[in-house]
């Protein structure tokens, strides 16, 4: 029985799980349930969560009754069949009655210790399958076990290599990226483009080691990337992604995340560079107001004016942005634009973007496309000339359309 219940508790830890990641998807999208009309769908996918952790407890409650029972059954007769031959024994002589009655009170008193020793063990059960769960992550390998680098990275000053880099994602069958070469000078604005899916994302995901390459590899000043201290490797990086993220803070400490100890004069002056100075002395409490889970009390702008506010303090010398302006408004996007301008200055910067206002200052444009790369030379150049690299196919692309 105890087998039964880590096992029932362990399924129910499962499916509590479920409930709460129900519960949080739908509470996040409350905007997208009701705009669609989804609110009895979605109450009723929680109701089935529900009760599948509800059948799961009683049947947890039902083996637990059931050992109790089966104690007390065994209680009884043991009781019974004690008194039966004690009795014998006395009648036949062979014991006094007197060590009977202090025989069956040992007995009687040694019982209740073991039923309760029956309930902890059950108590036990549910524990482990529980404490299992824990163990599980806690013996995770981190980050920090895979990281075996040992020198620190002190800024590029040669250049950024990547050498036959292919990338397939676990359980994926069609790679994301194939046999990509491609070098970066320092202070090069190198803008990405090419259509959902082609491996934008993915490749500058291999800078920071968000994943490691399949084959091939990428070097910084002619050293892979596995030879850097992570921490030292990505403190030396700032992205400005579309989807921003902000903290229920106030935010001057937005601002300061990517910077311990940062000054108020620093974290003004790096707002004051994104163009966020004006709204946030807007707001009645200044850098002290608090901007509300994922920053909900801001506009698009405003948010990303503050990531870049934040890439800026951080001052790292490469940059990644990720279609940093593709859900703005046209005057929004003016602003953050200038913003950006302030934030490339003197960096080597990777753009992704599909709008041309974005990557029209870049030095070189890459085109991604069937996860293999292509390379337009010399981005000023009238004639936009194409120049497929190495295990790419021929393609046509016009910088003016």
């Amino acid at each position: 029985m105890g087998k039964r219940l880590k096992k029932l508790a362990a399924s129910g830890q499962e499916q509590m799980g479920d409930m709460s990641s129900t519960l949080q998807e739908i509470f996040a999208g409350i905007r997208v349930v009701k705009a669609f009309g989804r609110e009895d769908a979605e109450g009723e996918r929680f109701r089935a969560r529900n009760r599948a952790y509800l059948s799961t407890t009683l049947k947890t409650n039902q083996v637990w009754a059931i050992g109790h029972s089966h104690m007390e059954i065994i209680g009884v007769i043991s009781v019974a069949t004690l008194i039966w031959y004690g009795g014998y024994l006395v009648i036949s002589g062979t014991m006094t009655p007197g060590a009977f009655f202090s025989f069956m009170a040992a007995m009687i008193l040694a019982y209740t210790p073991i039923r309760k020793l029956s309930g902890s063990n059950n108590l036990i059960q549910q524990a482990l399958a529980a404490a299992e769960r824990v163990f599980d992550v806690l013996d995770m390998n981190t980050e920090q076990a895979h990281d075996h680098g040992t020198a620190p990275l002190m800024g590029i000053k040669q250049a950024i290599e990547f050498q036959g880099v292919s990338l397939r994602y676990e359980n994926h069958t069609v790679s994301a990226l194939t046999d990509i070469d491609l070098v970066i000078k320092p202070g090069e604005v190198i803008a990405l483009v090419g259509s959902s899916g082609s491996g934008k994302t993915s490749l500058v995901s291999l800078l920071p080691r968000f994943y490691e390459p399949t084959a091939g590899r990428v070097l910084i000043d002619g050293l892979p990337l596995a030879s850097y201290e992570l921490h030292s490797l990505r403190a030396h990086i700032g992205i400005v992604s579309q989807e921003i993220v902000l903290f229920d803070d106030t935010i001057q400490r937005n601002i300061a995340f990517g910077r311990t100890g940062a000054s108020q004069a620093d974290v003004e002056q790096a707002a004051k560079l994104a163009y966020a100075q004006d709204f946030i002395l807007r707001l009645p409490e200044g850098y002290q107001s608090i901007i509300g889970e994922r920053g909900l009390k801001l506009s698009g702008g405003e948010r990303q004016r503050l990531a870049i506010a934040r890439a800026i303090l951080r001052d790292p010398p490469l940059l990644i942005l990720d279609e940093a302006t593709s859900a703005l408004d046209t005057e929004s996007e003016r602003i953050v634009q200038l913003a950006l301008a302030n934030l490339m200055k003197n960096r080597t910067t990777l753009v992704i973007a599909h709008r041309l206002s974005t990557i029209q200052n870049a030095d070189r444009i890459v085109v991604l496309e069937r996860s293999m790369l292509f390379e337009i030379q010399n981005m000023r150049d009238s004639s936009g000339k194409v120049e497929p690299m190495r295990g790419s196919m021929p393609c046509s692309f016009n910088p003016k359309k």
